[in-house]
């Protein structure tokens, strides 16, 4: 196997595998903000804890970016091991991450004599969406030497990527002022399913469903008929709901979609703002 020459950074929104059989990303952990203390994203505070916090309804929650003297150490840190770097973050409409990436690969082209190539990739994604990107990127970085090969790879994915996810409750939408309260009021009291898209940073919504398996099944016909070939790559993602994502798994099998996926749970940072429960699928069709 080749020794990689490009090193990838990513932040926490992401939801990427814990053992990868290739390079594996720097991870820039985001802040969890629990009763005003924080805790960095999954090194603080596991996931499993915030998980059980936010089901006690006890607690304020609330999330920060990580700051640019995060992302200048994990830059210092690769560029040590590798020729080139490409950043990778959340999309600028969950966070302001990426603001902090580029003070920081700012800074470090400014002070170093000779600096590697740095450069910076706007998911426009997030949790999953942002994870296939990633993986895209790192196999990239397995087979090519050259950063504009891992870009360009990075970015295809990114242009292909899409998100499917329903939430067990408006609640947390709703908390963090991304929902109104008279949704939150109405879906809660009927105990309906609101899904949402995310494409390429936007936001759309494909209706409010009675059941979990009525949501699932509404994900599956809409990956189907996205896909024309049937061959996807897909981050079935959950807040602490393995069994939903399961379900998922099967539903997609089922209709005969997928060459490959992996099951993450959704990470802190995105957790706290769709709240336990949540079940979705990132997929982007079979590149190459």
């Amino acid at each position: 196997m080749n020794i990689p020459k490009v090193g990838i950074i990513v932040d926490s929104a992401a939801s990427i595998p814990s053992e990868l059989p290739f390079l594996k990303p720097t991870v820039v952990p985001l802040s969890i903000i629990i009763d005003e203390t924080p805790y960095l994203d999954q090194v603080d505070i596991s996931t499993s804890d915030i998980y059980k916090k936010l089901k006690s309804g006890s607690h304020s929650f609330s999330t920060s970016a990580p700051s640019p003297d995060q992302f200048y150490k994990a830059i210092v840190d690769a560029a040590d091991k590798f020729e080139s770097i490409l950043c990778i973050t959340v999309s600028p409409k969950f966070s302001g991450t990426i603001n902090s990436a580029k003070v920081a690969i700012n800074t470090f082209l400014e002070e170093q004599s000779n600096p590697a190539d740095v450069r910076l990739l706007d998911s426009g994604s997030a949790a999953g969406g942002e994870g296939l990107i990633v993986l895209e990127a790192c196999k990239a970085a397995m087979q090519s030497e050259s950063i504009d090969e891992v870009e360009r790879a990075a970015k295809a994915a990114a242009g292909q990527v899409r998100l499917l996810a329903y939430v067990d409750t408006l609640y947390y939408l709703w908390k963090g002022g991304r929902v109104p309260g008279i949704a939150y009021l109405g879906a809660n009291m009927l105990g309906l399913k609101p899904l949402f898209e995310m494409r390429q940073g936007e936001i759309i919504r494909h209706g409010i469903h009675r059941t979990e398996l009525d949501a699932i099944d509404l994900m599956t016909e809409l990956i189907s008929n996205h896909v024309v070939s049937k061959k996807i790559k897909a981050c079935v993602m959950h807040a602490d709901a393995l069994e939903q994502a399961n379900q998922v798994v099967e539903s997609l099998k089922a209709s005969t979609l997928l060459v490959d996926e992996y099951i993450a749970e959704l990470t802190p940072a995105m957790g706290v703002h769709t709240g336990p429960g949540t079940v979705g699928v990132a997929f982007m069709p079979l590149l190459g």
